[in-house]
Order: structure tokens, then C-alpha cells, then sequence
């Protein structure tokens, strides 16, 4: 395994990487036919300017590519020529992007990293990086009036500029500008830099291009330990160089008393072992093939449970043939005797024969009820 270690190099050994290309052709877009800019300025192919940009003029996709490549070389060079501290690789992306669209690089972003003064008039030290960081946004203006496109292009090579990934963090639906009445950026109201650098580091969904890092194999960074040489088990020494094998093995003039293999004994000749052919070993039994997939209908616990239930109804009794069943009746056939006989009592005289019809009807009722309960039971009952 590799360690990848992110290390600043002089810009002369730095070149733009892919992530410089897709962030230019992300926010410069492709004009196949020449137009002018927000501020008037002939335009063509992605973002190309100069003599060959021609209001109207029609070009073809690989003329587009040829003028891309030539136009990041041209501004990368720019980089080299003004920027003289060591960069990373992000950084050197961020600001190849940074010339390609303003044709420079800022003063106070130079002076940051050089060394200098900025147009605030503060003395920076060289190499002041995180100063050099906050200077994107503020470089988002078109004649004077900030725009919403190079604001977020702004903090697009912020992202960039700290090797964090921007496609989402800088979302046109994320990022919003709000400008003052006196032209300048509402803090309150627009995105700052700080919000963006915290969702790119939460952003895993691409992580930062890392192909142009120095990487190490673990031998390089770890010292060796000098190790002693294996001795066989036997207390021989393996010898330096091991002889090639003969076409044909020599015959064993020694008896052979245990053979390594199990089989028949070795043939002999006067005393001599005569070594038999190599025996064909037997070929692997096939693999087994897997089951057969379950249908669709069949791979849930609730279809299996439904057919359980279906094979335990079948094999069920009908309920004629229940205890509880009959239960109930003898509840039903009491409690109407008793109806009955009460009815009876109100119309008629009461007599010997009718207490003891009653009698005879509560009896029903308190062995109904009791069968009943019993039934219950059964019914009830826990299935095995």
C-alpha cells in the first residue's frame, strides 16, 4: 500500500490537470458560433477571445478542443511567470482557471503569495496561502458590478485552490449573491466562503483528484531490519542454487521402506527399485449447480406462512364436530327453555309442574355454560 503525500512544487514543474479543464469548460460553456460576452466582448468556442472570435463565426467541436488546450497552456504559463512560491497541484488548477478568465492574476492574490502589498495597502509575507484563499471571491466583478456566474466561479477555484471537490458545494441552486445599493456584496444575504469550503470537505460523493500526487510504497519510508537468513528444520544448510531437473530420473539403488504414497509396492529388479510412471490423477468432480431461483410470488415469509395455514385448514375438523359448537347450542337450548317456561309463569298459575320446569331449564343453562367454558378451552389451546 501507498501513501499519497500532497507536496508544494515550484509552478516551472506544475502543468493543469484534468480538474482545471472540466472547471473551464464548466463555466466558460461551448459556443460552436461567435457572440459577445456580459460586457461585450467577442466570444467563441469555450470562452476563446481575441482575433479569432468573430461575432457570428461557426466553428467545429474539435476546433473548439484545439483552441481550449492552446488557451490553458497560454495562461498556465502566466501562473509560472508571476507566481514564485511552490504550489500544490489544486492550487496551480485554481489559479490556471483564474487567468484563463480574467487574462491575469490579481494583485493582491500575487502579493499574498509573493510577498507585497495588496490594494488594501497590507504587507504580506511570502507564502501566506490562506490569504491568497480569501482574495477568490472578491475578483467577481464585470465592469465594476459583481455577477452571480463569477461569484460562484470564484468560490469554485476556492474549492479547487484547497484540493476540495465543487460540482456540488458551488450548485447554481446553492449559491446566492445579493449586491447592495453601493455595489457591493451583501454578506448577509450571499453565500460566503467559509459555508462553501464546509460543504465541499462534507462532499464524499467525489473525492479530490489525487493522480498527480507524489506517492511511496512503504519500503521507501520504513528502514528495512536486517533479518537472519531461515535454517531448515533439519539443521542443513539449503544450498545457493538448486539443480535442474533431469529429463529422466536416475534409478533408486536403496529399498524403499515406507513409500510416501499408499499403493501397490514398487516393482524391483535384482534389488533395484524401478520407478513407475507418474499415475493420472482423477479429475475433479463437477461443481455442484446452485438451486433454482424462487419465484417472485414464493420469496416472502407471509406467502409461506398463508400456505401453512392453508394445509392446517385442510387437515382442520368442521366445526359440527367442535365441542365448543355444541357448547354454545346447549347455551342457546337452556336459555330458550327458560324464555319459555317464564313466559309461561306470567300467563299461568304456578304450579308443582312449572317450578319444576324451571328448575329443569336452569340446570340446561348451568351445564351449557359450562360446557361452554370448556370448549373455550379446547379451542384455545396452544397448536403443536
Amino acid at each position: 500500500m501507498a501513501i499519497e503525500i500532497l507536496r508544494r512544487r515550484p509552478p516551472s514543474e506544475l502543468y493543469p490537470s484534468r480538474a482545471a479543464v472540466d472547471l473551464i469548460r464548466h463555466f466558460e460553456g461551448l459556443s460552436l458560433t461567435g457572440y459577445l460576452d456580459p460586457i461585450g466582448i467577442p466570444t467563441i468556442g469555450y470562452g476563446r477571445t481575441g482575433p479569432v472570435a468573430v461575432v457570428g463565426k461557426r466553428i467545429t467541436l474539435a476546433e473548439a478542443d484545439a483552441l481550449l488546450d492552446e488557451d490553458v497552456a497560454s495562461h498556465a504559463q502566466i501562473v509560472r511567470d508571476q507566481i514564485t512560491v511552490p504550489l500544490t497541484q489544486g492550487e496551480m488548477d485554481a489559479l490556471t482557471s483564474l487567468a484563463f478568465n480574467l487574462g491575469y492574476i490579481p494583485k493582491s492574490l500575487k502579493a499574498c503569495l509573493n510577498g507585497g502589498v495588496t490594494d488594501a495597502g497590507k504587507v504580506m509575507t511570502p507564502g501566506s496561502y490562506g490569504s491568497a484563499l480569501l482574495q477568490f471571491p472578491r475578483n467577481c466583478r464585470a465592469a465594476g458590478i459583481p455577477l452571480k456566474g463569477l461569484y460562484r466561479r470564484r468560490l469554485a477555484e476556492a474549492c479547487l485552490f484547497c484540493d476540495l471537490p465543487w460540482e456540488n458545494a458551488c450548485s447554481i441552486s446553492v449559491i446566492k449573491l445579493q449586491v447592495t445599493e453601493g455595489g457591493q456584496i451583501d454578506p448577509n444575504e450571499s453565500t460566503s466562503l467559509e459555508d462553501t469550503l464546509m460543504r465541499a470537505r462534507l462532499d464524499t460523493s467525489k473525492p479530490p483528484d489525487t493522480s498527480s500526487t507524489i506517492k511511496k510504497p512503504w519500503s521507501e519510508l520504513i528502514a528495512k531490519k536486517a533479518e537472519p537468513e531461515a535454517v531448515p528444520a533439519t539443521g542443513e544448510a539449503e544450498p545457493a542454487e538448486k539443480e535442474a531437473p533431469q529429463p529422466n530420473p536416475p534409478l533408486v539403488s536403496a529399498p524403499i521402506e515406507k513409500p510416501a504414497l499408499r499403493g501397490p509396492a514398487p516393482a524391483t529388479a535384482g534389488g533395484i527399485v524401478i520407478a513407475s510412471p507418474p499415475t493420472t490423477p482423477k479429475p475433479a468432480p463437477p461443481p455442484k449447480l446452485p438451486d433454482p431461483p424462487v419465484p417472485i410470488g414464493q420469496q416472502t415469509g407471509a406467502v409461506d406462512a398463508a400456505r401453512k395455514s392453508e394445509e392446517w385448514s385442510s387437515n382442520a375438523k368442521s366445526m359440527i364436530y367442535s365441542r365448543r359448537f355444541w357448547g354454545l347450542l346447549l347455551v342457546v337450548a337452556g336459555r330458550v327453555w327458560m324464555l319459555k317456561t317464564g313466559s309461561n309463569a306470567v300467563l299461568g298459575a304456578v304450579s308443582d309442574p312449572l317450578v319444576m320446569e324451571m328448575f329443569s331449564g336452569f340446570m340446561v343453562m348451568v351445564i351449557g355454560e359450562a360446557v361452554q367454558h370448556w370448549g373455550e378451552r379446547k379451542a384455545t389451546r396452544p397448536l403443536k
